[in-house]
């Protein structure tokens, strides 16, 4: 690691770009093959012209074979991902106010400036979440365009790396689970569901109202699984979404006020009650009585339509209901009845011990929202209400939340920890409170897009600073002089150590996606004739247990033999959710996706033997293994050794590890290769990104 240089002073910094919160917008400089200057903002190409917006607002198109090559380029990479300028000038402005806080508590500047080899392994694993292959790696190393650090991270955002790695984030934060539940009912439809919207780059708040707001089974609306993922533990899946939407756990005052914050039993159950007349499955058990009211006997289908099946199955199909006959029937039945609806009959009443303030012992409560302006229910279900609510401008919280943990993405550590769970007077007591506040209203500018939000994190000149070392200490002030030093992921272990064993290739894989399942599901009770829904029962049947995450329609049209992915050298979003216990993504720290934001990088004795002698190691570092046979086209021992630290480490060695790779090779031939590779597997540099 190189010794800690400062860039610039922040008295410098300062007074070139003042303190403002307001971003001051440069339009980017395109140059003409004559070398004239234009400033102006990139709309876009249409057939072989360049868009453009200039200063006055004039819009105007140009050949695009009038900018140099550099240009040319850029367009079209601009062109996929929208114009940088206001992406610049808001992280100049995010620099900006870091550097004013930093220069009170005593700092003289951000931390030394990642060189080049750190900088495109760090950006590969927190936007792609693995390390860059050695062709990558040079081809980077060896690019002299000043702006290839922009370009960089705006190709990454737009490969398919991205939305897996946000992917393994969100799963954590939203438990995605495929097969916790009961009667052999799984989620696998709802998993594959948040892929795509994260592949479709879906704005964040549209995937919540989504959420929130849908009906049926997750055959006929995979969104549904948010509020399915909980069914029985209606109050547990409140806790939850309060700390995942509005980062408060609120969840103690379900049994008496909270003991050190502000929120009461009564203001609990008067939030439940939005979800509280929301019916979540046929055979809906009241929590702890807590819940009363009518139940429909088939969510979002015509009355009586359960009974008038399960009739037609006994005396047309011989179906034995009674016993433990027949029990796939009975399943498939109750994976059909778990159909999220609204049933105005339901209500959330308060518990027969109840203490707390705003009611009485069984008294029904009445919605309240907790925060802010009261929701609106004038024609709106409770659902569609408290969406709205959560996502108007006038909420305090949910912008905030959703930045302040994209924020703790890219730098290691949130502005606000815990990221579930934190107060106003902390919000306030915040280390980067200017930049808390701006991150929450540029979260607002970019209406949700995470894909542009991490953009603009990614280019500050903090974020490109070399890590601090420092152990975090959550009971302290941190003020981003840079990112923290931190272990990858589960996920970004097992990607990385994917790529090296099939390359770059393996970004464009994908397992199976639950779609089988979701056909099975997918039957419209007031149309569906009772042969079609059996016709349905057949092809469930054909599923066992696991087999529904990776089970796929057929292409051939063949509802009776899906396709099952097998394949398991996937990345990690593509595999079964979560992954085995004792496995190497368990091993390293998974969540099992039944807390929020489980994960953890706790290190263990499992991972190092994982490390030295695990499956996957010998597969990578034996001499047979892909990292040794494609070194064989260099030339000379020193290029081998070049190339095993470029493989695994995306570094040139120093002349001593140089050195002592060429010893390696020249005593012990192809296993010296392999020995090194397993040498700087096992180091502590291959697991941490800096």
């Amino acid at each position: 690691m190189n010794p800690r240089i400062p860039l610039f002073s922040l008295g410098l910094l300062l007074a070139v770009t003042g303190p403002c919160l307001t971003p001051t917008l440069e339009a980017r400089t395109w140059t003409s093959n004559d070398g004239k200057p234009l400033q102006a903002i990139f709309l876009g190409i249409e057939g072989g012209n360049f868009k453009f917006r200039l200063q006055n607002g004039n819009q105007i198109s140009v050949p695009k074979d009038r900018f140099i090559k550099a240009d040319q380029e850029a367009a079209e990479r601009l062109a996929r991902i929208g114009d940088d300028s206001f992406t610049k000038a808001s992280a100049r402005q995010i620099d900006t106010a870091l550097a004013v806080t930093l220069k009170k508590n005593g700092y003289n500047s951000f931390n030394e400036p990642l060189p080049d080899d750190l900088f495109v392994r760090r950006v590969y694993l927190d936007i792609i979440g693995r390390i860059p292959t050695r062709e990558e790696f040079l081809a980077f190393a060896e690019n002299a365009r000043p702006d290839k650090r922009e370009a960089l991270i705006d190709e990454l955002l737009l490969s398919p790396g991205f939305s897996s790695n946000l992917f393994n984030y969100f799963a954590d934060m939203f438990r995605l689970h495929g097969s916790d539940f009961d009667n052999g009912i799984r989620m696998d439809p709802y998993v594959n569901w948040w892929r795509e919207q994260l592949e479709a780059n879906v704005p964040y708040h549209e995937i919540v109202s989504a959420m929130l707001t849908a009906k049926g089974n997750v055959g006929q609306n995979p969104a549904s699984g948010f509020l399915l993922r909980d069914t029985g533990m209606e109050f547990d899946a409140f806790a939850n979404f309060g700390q995942v939407m509005l980062g408060i756990d609120i969840s103690c005052a379900q049994c008496h006020d909270h003991p050190f914050d502000e929120w009461t039993q009564g203001d609990f159950y008067e939030m439940a009650a939005f979800f509280g007349n929301t019916q979540r499955s046929l055979g809906y058990r009241p929590a702890s009585g807590m819940m009363g009211g009518g139940k429909i006997e088939m969510p979002n289908a015509p009355a009586g339509w359960r009974d008038a099946f399960n009739s037609w199955a006994v005396s047309s199909k011989g179906i034995v209901l009674e016993g433990n006959q027949d029990n796939q029937f009975k399943f498939f039945v109750a994976a059909l009845g778990w159909n999220i609806t609204d049933n105005e009959a339901l209500e959330t009443v308060l518990p027969h011990d109840f203490i707390g303030q705003g009611g009485k012992p069984n008294e029904v409560a009445k919605p309240r929202t907790l925060i802010g302006e009261a929701a609106k229910l004038g024609g709106k279900t409770r659902r569609e209400a408290i969406s709205d609510w959560l996502k108007s401008p006038a909420n305090p919280r949910f912008a905030l939340v959703i930045a302040n943990r994209m924020w703790g993405r890219a730098f290691g550590r949130a502005i606000l920890e815990p990221v579930n769970d934190f107060s106003d007077d902390e919000i306030k007591r915040a280390s980067q409170p200017e930049v808390l506040k701006y991150i929450e209203s540029e979260m607002r500018r970019v209406n949700y897009d995470l894909r542009e939000f991490m953009r603009i994190l990614y280019n500050t000149r903090a974020y490109q600073s070399i890590a601090s070392l420092e152990e975090p200490d959550l009971t302290k002030a941190y003020y981003f002089s840079g990112p923290v030093l931190r272990r990858m992921r589960a996920e970004q272990a097992w990607d990385s150590m994917m790529v090296l064993a099939h390359g770059a290739d393996i970004d464009k894989k994908t397992g199976g996606d639950g779609s089988f399942y979701k056909k099975i599901l997918d039957i419209d009770f007031n149309t569906a004739s009772n042969d079609e829904v059996w016709r349905h029962y057949e092809m469930w049947q054909n599923l066992r247990g696991g087999q529904a995450a990776m089970a796929m329609v057929s292409e051939s049209g063949d509802d009776y033999s899906p396709v099952i992915m097998n394949d398991t050298n996937l990345r990690a979003s593509q595999l079964p959710q979560p992954a085995p216990a004792a496995s190497m993504l368990d091993t390293f720290g998974q969540s099992d996706r039944r807390i929020t934001d489980d994960h953890n990088y706790d290190g263990s004795v499992p991972q190092v033997l994982a490390l030295m002698n695990g499956a996957v190691t010998q597969q990578l570092t034996g001499v047979s293994s892909k990292i040794v046979s494609d070194l064989d086209a260099l030339d000379g021992p020193d290029d081998k050794v070049r190339g095993v630290f470029s493989t695994l480490l995306n570094r040139f060695p120093s002349k001593d590890e140089l050195d002592l790779g060429i010893g390696m090779i020249e005593d012990f031939g192809e296993e010296g290769i392999s020995d090194l590779a397993w040498a700087l597997m096992n180091s502590p540099e291959f697991l941490f990104i800096q």
